[in-house]
C-alpha cells in the first residue's frame, strides 16, 4: 500500500508555498500601485482644482483653511514628475501659503506668516496605555498652523510666544488641549489622549452596519485593540475572559462545554456544539473557531446580546454573537514584530491528595488477606483469576504476584519483606513525572506589514507558532499568513479583498500512554537509580481486544514460548510507539465591492469561501506492545498437532483518516445612512439577502494491518471475520474480536436562504428607535409555511438623557442613556429533520443480506429554536467621564427548543425530539471603568465587571426516571421549576458502626440494624424515586466576574486581572467504600484512627455479609447531601509588568518603539470548597479532581518599525 501521509505533508507545504507566494505579489502590488509619473497641465486654475487633481493622481491627502483657498493665486505650469516635493514647490510659487508634509501622506497648507517659528515642538501622542496614535491632529491654537501624528505618534511644530496652546483629536478619543512653553520643549513631550467610548463617539460594530452607539439600542461590548492587548493572550478567548459581563468561559477540559463560551446562560437543550456564541469575521459569520484566529490580527471584538443587537443575524442569533474586526493600515508602511514565549510548569500531585506509596501497598495488603481467607489456598485463590487456555483471565497487580510467589516458595520471607520495602519507597507518580513530563514550551513570532493612502489600504500578516507539549514527544506547529487590501477604484466604487490560510502539524503520543494513573500500580518504577529502565513483566493495557487482560500467569507461562511476543513493557520506550502525525490546511477568501450610488445610498456585495482538510496517520511498529499483544491475543494452538495459527499477519498497523469541509457565504445588501433638516433626523437602514451553504463531504477512515514501513505494503485481512465473528485465541480459550475503526460514511450539506432588514430612526441626537427583521429558510425545515417562514425580528428603543438641556447643564453628568428592547432570535437544531432517516446494515450473518434501520422519525413541524429577550439598560458616564459604567437587566425565554418528548405509542414511538422545551434565563450584568488617578507619569484605572444568572427549566413533557439518572446525569434529565444543571443529592439520614444510611422518599432509612449496630443485610435497598432526592442548587455559577487593575508609571505599566465566579455548587472529593483500587488520601485515614462508628468503612472492613451492597452504598454515600459544598472561588488569573525602552535608547537604532512585558499566569487562587479544591480543575457533579491548570510565565517583546 502506498503511504499516503508523506503525500498529504507535501500536497500540504505546497499549498502553503503557493499562498505565501500570493501573499507576497500582492503585498508588493498593493504598496506600489501609484509608483507612476504623473503629468500636470494646469492654466489659470484655482486652487481647488490643482487640489483636486493631485489628490487624485497620488496617495496625498490636503488639510488646509477654507480662506488660503479663497485668497490663493490662480495658478498655471505645464509639469510631469514623481516627486511630490517638485509639483508642490510649484503650486506654492508666487503664493502667499506654502506648505508642509505630515505623517508622509498628508500636505498641510499654511500661510506663510505663520510659517515664523520661536522654537519647534518634538512630541508624542498616545493612547491611554502608552500606544502610538498614527495620524492623530496636532493644531496650534487660534492659527491654522497645523500638523498630524506620522506612524509611530510623533509629532514635530512650531510655536511662537504669542500662540503656544495645542489642539489634539483623534477619532473615538476626548479632543485635549495642552499648554506649551519654551521650557517643556525642550524635552519630548507625550500626550496621552482618552477614550471617548464613554460619549457614545464609538461604533458598534455589527457585521452589517457601523453604527454610532448614540444611536443604537441593543446591548453590546466592544472590545478595543488596547484592552484585548493589555496582557499576552494565547487566543481571542484568552483576550475576552473577563472583559465582557455575562460572557462565561470555562477552561476546565473536564466539564461540558469546556473552552467555549457562554453568553448569559444556556438558551438550547443541545450540548453538542449548540450553545457558544456565533462568530463573524470581517463583516460574515465563518465556522472558523475562536481559538484558530490569530490575536494580533485582532482590531476590536464586539459581543452582541440582546434580541436587537444580535437578531439581524437570525437564527444563528440566540447564543449572542461574537464580531471580531481586523486590523487595517494607517500610515505609509508600518512593520511590527511580536515575539512571545510561553512556559506551563509540569503539574505536582499536592492538590491531588493521594495517600503515600506505602499506605496504598499496607491498604491493598489488607485487600489481599481478606481476599485471600474466601480460599482455602493461595494457589485456588490464583486459579480463579485464570491463565492461559481457560477461557477466564482476570487482571491482578504486581502486589499479588509478588504475595504468589512468597506462598509458592519462589521467594524468601526475607527477599520478600525487602521486595516490599522496595514497593513502599517507589513512587510511579513522581517517576513519570520526572521523565515523562516536561514544562511545555510555546514560541509564537508574528509580522505585521500595514499600509495606508488615499487610493488602498493594506493589512498583512504572518504568525509562526511552535509548542513543545507537556508529554515528551508531542509537538506543534502551525503557521498563518493573513492579507487584507481594500482599493478604492473610484470615488462612488471601492473594492475588498482577502484570505487568511492556516498550515499545521503535529506529533503525537498515543492517548493510552498520556495519563500517569490508568496503566501501573503506583509502586511500580520506571527508572532505576542508575536510569535503566525498568521493564514491567505486564501491564493492564490492551488495544482493541475486548475483554482481555493479561495478569502473571500468562505472561509467566508464555515467556519461553517462541511462538509468542513478550509482554514486557516500559512506558518510556512505549512512548515512541503509535505516533500520530497529522496536518490540517484551513483556508478562507472573501471579498466585498462596495458602491456608492448617491448621498447616503450604497450597495455592497460580500463573498466568503471556506474550506479545510484534516489527515491524520499513526502507526504502530511491529514490535510496540500494542502489536504484540494483539498478535499474541489471537495466535491459534492445537496441543495434538502441536500446530500455531496466526490470526494476524507480520508487521504493524497502520492507520490514516481525513475529512474535508468547506462553506460558502454570499451577501448583497442596500444601505442608507443620512441625516435631515441639520442633523434633527437621522436615519440608517438597510435590507438584503444572505445565502450560504455548508458541506461536509465522506472523508477517509483507513486501518491496514502487516504494514511495512519500508515497502509501504499491508495485508488484506477479512475485517467482518476479525471484528465480528472473531478467531480463535489460545490464551483466552475463545475467539476475540478485534476492534477495527467503522467504516461508518456520511457526507453532510446544509443550505440557508435569508432576507434581512434592519433600521434606525435618531431625533436630536436623544430619541432612539430601531427595528429588524429577518427570515430564515434552511433545507431541514418541514413544509408547514407557518414554520418555514416564521420571522425573527426586534425593535428597541433608546434616550440620549445626557443631551437634553436640563441634564447638561449639571456638568458632572458626561452621559446617560437609556436602553430598552425586545427581540426574537433563533438557534439552529439538527438533531431531527422532516425526512425519515435511515442506515443501511449489513448482516452479521447473512453478508448477502442488507436492510435499513430507522434512526429518526420525520418531524414535519420542525421550526427554529426561538428565543424572546426583553433587555433593560443605561449607560453612565461621570466626573469628566473619570468614572463610566454599564448596567442591563434581561429576561431571556427560549421556546420550542428540541427536546425528548413522551408521545402516545399509537403514532409509531414511545417518544420523540421535537420542539417542544422551554428554558429561561434571567439575569443583570455590571461594568464599571475608572481612571482613578492622573498625576504626571502616574496614571491608575480600574474596571469591574460582574454578571448574575439564574438558568431555570420551563417545560419538560416527560415522565419521571429514575433517581440515579438526576443524580448521575443533570445536563440530560431534568424537570420543570428547577435550576438547568441541577446537582440533586441523596438524604444522609445517619452512620451506624461505619455503615452509612439514608432517606427515601417517606423519609424511611435504606438500611436498617439490630440492637448491636449491626446492619441488617435483607433491609439494605437502592433509592430509586426522584421525589427521595434534594435539590441542592446549581452546577453551573449564577455570578462570575472580574476585576482589572492598570498602574503605569513613566515607562513601566502593571496589569493584573482577578476572575471570580460563583453561586452554584459541587461534590466533595469522598473516597469510594465499594472499591479496593483506591489511592485517596482517606485510606491513611483508616491507619491513623482505625474504624470509628463516625468513620465509614472502606469496601476491605466491609462483612461478608454486606460486601455486595458496597456499592450502592457508596454511591449514596458519595452522592449524599452532607457531601455538597459551595462552589465560589476567586483567582488571580493574570498578573504583567511591560517595559517600553526609552525613545533616546530605541531611535540610535532606528527602532520608533520596543516594548517588553513580563507575565504570570494562574499564580494564586481560593475557593470556598477548601482542601485545596480548584473548581476550575474539578468534576462538580462526581466529585474527583483533576490537575490544576498550570502555572505559566509568558515573555514578551514588541517591535514597531
Amino acid at each position: 500500500m502506498t503511504n499516503l501521509y508523506f503525500r498529504f505533508v507535501r500536497t500540504g507545504r505546497s499549498n502553503l508555498l503557493n499562498w505565501l507566494a500570493l501573499l507576497c505579489l500582492a503585498l508588493f502590488f498593493s504598496l506600489n500601485v501609484n509608483a507612476q509619473n504623473n503629468q500636470y497641465k494646469f492654466f489659470q486654475a484655482p486652487l481647488n482644482t490643482v487640489i483636486a487633481e493631485i489628490s487624485k493622481k497620488t496617495s496625498y491627502e490636503f488639510v488646509y483653511d477654507a480662506d488660503l483657498v479663497k485668497k490663493a493665486k490662480p495658478i498655471t505650469f505645464n509639469l510631469a514628475t514623481p516627486d511630490i516635493r517638485t509639483l508642490m514647490d510649484a503650486v506654492t510659487k508666487g503664493q502667499d501659503f506654502t506648505y508642509e508634509i505630515s505623517n508622509g501622506r498628508t500636505i498641510v497648507l499654511k500661510n506663510r506668516s505663520e510659517d515664523v517659528s520661536e522654537y519647534t515642538l518634538h512630541g508624542m501622542v498616545t493612547d491611554s496605555i502608552g500606544g502610538p496614535l498614527p495620524g492623530a491632529s496636532v493644531k496650534l491654537k487660534g492659527t491654522t498652523r497645523y500638523t498630524m501624528a506620522d506612524g509611530n505618534g510623533h509629532f514635530n511644530i512650531g510655536l511662537t510666544d504669542q500662540y503656544n496652546a495645542l489642539e489634539i483629536s483623534y477619532m473615538g478619543y476626548l479632543s485635549q488641549t495642552q499648554k506649551i512653553d519654551k521650557a517643556a520643549a525642550s524635552n519630548i513631550l507625550t500626550i496621552r489622549l482618552k477614550p471617548n467610548s464613554s460619549l457614545l463617539a464609538d461604533v458598534v460594530v455589527n457585521g452589517f452596519q457601523t453604527i454610532s452607539k448614540e444611536r443604537s439600542t441593543g446591548a453590546a461590548t466592544k472590545i478595543n485593540n488596547d484592552k484585548l492587548n493589555e496582557n499576552i493572550n494565547s487566543d481571542i478567548l484568552g483576550a475576552l475572559e473577563g472583559r465582557v459581563a455575562g460572557l462565561v468561559y470555562n477552561k476546565n477540559p473536564n466539564r461540558i462545554g469546556a473552552d467555549q463560551p457562554v453568553l448569559r446562560g444556556q438558551a438550547t437543550f443541545n450540548l453538542l456544539g449548540g450553545s457558544a456564541p456565533l462568530v463573524v469575521l470581517d463583516g460574515l459569520p465563518t465556522e472558523t473557531a475562536l481559538e484558530d484566529i490569530n490575536p494580533y490580527d485582532v482590531e476590536s471584538v464586539t459581543v452582541l446580546k440582546d434580541g436587537a443587537a444580535a437578531s439581524i443575524y437570525g437564527s444563528r442569533s440566540a447564543n449572542g454573537v461574537i464580531v471580531i474586526a481586523t486590523k487595517k493600515g494607517n500610515t505609509p508602511l508600518k512593520i511590527s514584530l511580536n515575539t512571545d514565549f510561553f512556559i506551563d510548569t509540569k503539574p505536582t500531585f499536592g492538590s491531588m491528595h493521594y495517600a503515600s506509596t506505602a499506605d496504598i501497598v499496607d491498604f491493598e495488603t489488607d485487600v489481599y488477606n481478606k481476599e485471600r481467607a474466601r480460599y482455602a489456598n493461595t494457589e485456588t485463590m490464583f486459579a480463579a483469576y485464570g491463565t492461559v487456555a481457560n477461557g477466564s483471565i482476570k487482571y491482578y497487580s504486581p502486589l499479588y504476584q509478588l504475595f504468589r510467589d512468597r506462598d509458592a516458595g519462589k521467594v524468601t520471607t526475607d527477599q520478600f519483606n525487602q521486595q516490599l520495602n522496595n514497593l513502599k519507597n517507589t513512587d510511579y507518580y513522581e517517576q513519570y513525572r520526572d521523565n515523562v513530563w516536561q514544562n511545555a514550551f510555546r514560541q509564537r513570532y508574528n509580522l505585521l506589514l500595514s499600509s495606508a493612502n488615499s487610493k488602498s489600504n493594506t493589512f498583512a500578516s504572518i504568525n509562526y507558532d511552535r509548542s513543545a507539549e507537556r508529554v515528551i514527544g508531542n509537538h506543534n506547529q502551525k503557521i498563518t499568513l493573513y492579507f487584507k487590501n481594500t482599493y478604492n477604484i473610484k470615488k462612488w466604487l471601492s473594492t475588498n479583498i482577502g484570505f487568511n490560510g492556516a498550515y499545521s502539524t503535529s506529533t503525537s503520543t498515543d492517548d493510552s500512554y498520556n495519563y500517569y494513573n490508568t496503566i501501573s500500580p503506583r509502586y511500580a518504577s520506571i527508572v532505576n537509580p542508575d536510569g535503566s529502565l525498568v521493564y514491567s513483566n505486564y501491564v493492564n493495557l490492551a488495544d482493541g481486544i475486548a475483554g482481555s487482560p493479561i495478569n502473571g500467569a500468562v505472561a509467566g507461562a508464555l515467556l519461553n514460548t517462541p511462538q509468542y511476543k513478550p509482554y514486557r513493557f516500559n512506558i518510556l520506550e512505549s512512548l515512541n510507539e503509535g505516533l500520530t502525525n497529522a496536518n490540517t490546511v484551513a483556508l478562507r477568501a472573501f471579498t466585498n465591492v462596495q458602491a456608492k450610488i448617491m448621498e447616503g445610498l450604497s450597495f455592497s456585495s460580500q463573498f466568503q469561501y471556506e474550506m479545510g482538510t484534516t489527515k491524520s496517520e499513526q502507526i504502530y511498529d511491529v514490535n510496540s506492545y500494542k502489536m504484540r499483544a494483539a498478535y499474541n491475543a489471537l495466535v491459534a494452538f492445537t496441543p495434538a498437532t502441536n500446530a500455531y495459527t496466526f490470526g494476524l499477519p507480520a508487521g504493524g498497523r497502520i492507520s490514516q483518516n481525513m475529512q474535508q469541509r468547506n462553506s460558502y457565504t454570499f451577501r448583497n445588501q442596500l444601505s442608507f445612512d443620512k441625516s435631515f433638516d441639520e442633523g434633527k433626523h437621522s436615519i440608517a437602514a438597510i435590507v438584503g439577502t444572505e445565502m450560504r451553504q455548508t458541506f461536509l463531504p465522506i472523508g477517509m477512515n483507513d486501518i491496514r494491518y502487516g504494514y511495512d514501513p519500508v515497502t509501504l505494503t499491508s495485508t488484506v485481512i477479512n475485517n467482518a471475520t476479525v471484528s465480528q465473528t472473531g478467531l480463535p485465541s489460545y490464551i483466552f480459550g475463545r475467539n476475540l474480536t478485534l476492534g477495527i475503526a467503522g467504516r461508518s460514511f456520511q457526507e453532510t450539506k446544509h443550505r440557508n436562504l435569508s432576507y434581512f432588514s434592519n433600521a434606525s430612526y435618531t431625533y436630536l441626537n436623544r430619541y432612539n428607535v430601531t427595528g429588524s427583521l429577518r427570515i430564515d429558510q434552511a433545507d431541514f425545515f418541514g413544509a408547514d409555511p407557518e414554520f418555514k417562514y416564521r420571522p425573527l425580528w426586534s425593535v428597541g428603543l433608546g434616550w440620549n438623557a445626557s443631551n437634553e438641556k436640563f441634564i447638561e447643564s449639571l456638568g458632572w453628568i458626561n452621559l446617560l442613556k437609556l436602553r430598552a428592547t425586545y427581540g426574537v432570535n433563533g438557534n439552529q437544531n439538527t438533531e431531527t429533520t422532516k425526512f425519515l432517516t435511515a442506515r443501511r446494515v449489513n448482516d452479521n450473518l447473512f453478508t448477502s443480506l442488507q436492510y435499513l434501520n430507522i434512526i429518526g422519525l420525520p418531524n414535519p413541524k420542525l421550526r427554529w429554536e426561538k428565543t424572546e429577550t426583553y433587555n433593560l439598560g443605561l449607560d453612565m458616564a461621570f466626573l469628566g467621564n473619570r468614572l463610566r459604567g454599564t448596567i442591563d437587566f434581561y429576561d431571556r425565554k427560549s421556546t420550542d427548543l428540541m427536546v425528548t418528548t413522551d408521545l402516545d405509542p399509537t403514532v409509531g414511538a414511545a417518544s420523540l425530539v421535537i420542539n417542544n422545551g422551554v428554558l429561561r434565563n434571567k439575569g443583570i450584568e455590571f461594568t464599571v471603568n475608572g481612571d482613578w488617578l492622573k498625576s504626571g507619569d502616574l496614571m491608575l484605572s480600574s474596571t469591574f465587571v460582574l454578571g448574575f444568572n439564574r438558568s431555570k427549566i420551563g417545560k419538560v413533557n416527560r415522565a419521571l426516571s429514575t433517581a440515579a439518572n438526576y443524580v448521575g446525569s443533570p445536563s440530560t434529565y431534568y424537570t420543570e421549576g428547577t435550576d438547568y444543571n441541577t446537582l440533586y443529592a441523596y438524604r444522609y439520614g445517619g452512620m451506624i458502626n461505619g455503615y452509612p444510611y439514608f432517606l427515601d422518599e417517606n423519609g424511611k432509612s435504606t438500611l436498617d440494624f439490630d440492637v448491636n449496630g449491626n446492619p441488617i443485610v435483607a433491609s439494605s435497598r437502592d433509592i430509586n424515586n426522584y421525589a427521595a432526592l434534594v435539590d441542592m442548587g446549581s452546577l453551573i455559577p449564577t455570578y462570575n466576574g472580574s476585576f482589572s487593575q492598570r498602574i503605569s508609571y513613566k515607562n513601566f505599566e502593571l496589569n493584573a486581572l482577578l476572575i471570580f465566579s460563583g453561586g452554584n455548587v459541587m461534590r466533595k472529593d469522598i473516597t469510594p467504600l465499594g472499591a479496593n483500587d483506591i489511592s485517596d488520601l482517606d485510606i491513611t485515614q483508616r491507619y491513623k484512627n482505625g474504624i470509628t462508628p463516625e468513620l465509614p468503612r472502606l469496601f476491605v472492613d466491609y462483612s461478608e455479609a454486606m460486601i455486595n451492597r458496597a456499592s450502592s452504598i457508596s454511591t449514596m454515600w458519595q452522592k449524599a447531601d452532607v457531601n455538597v459544598v459551595k462552589a465560589d472561588y476567586i483567582k488571580l488569573r493574570t498578573i504583567s509588568l511591560g517595559y517600553n525602552l526609552p525613545k533616546s535608547f530605541i531611535k540610535k537604532f532606528n527602532i520608533p518603539s520596543a516594548k517588553f512585558t513580563a507575565q504570570a499566569n494562574n499564580l494564586w487562587y481560593a475557593s470556598a470548597a477548601g482542601d485545596d479544591i480548584d473548581p476550575e480543575s474539578y468534576s462538580l457533579n462526581s466529585g474527583t479532581r483533576t490537575l490544576q491548570n498550570p502555572k505559566s510565565f509568558v515573555l514578551g517583546i514588541n517591535l514597531t518599525f
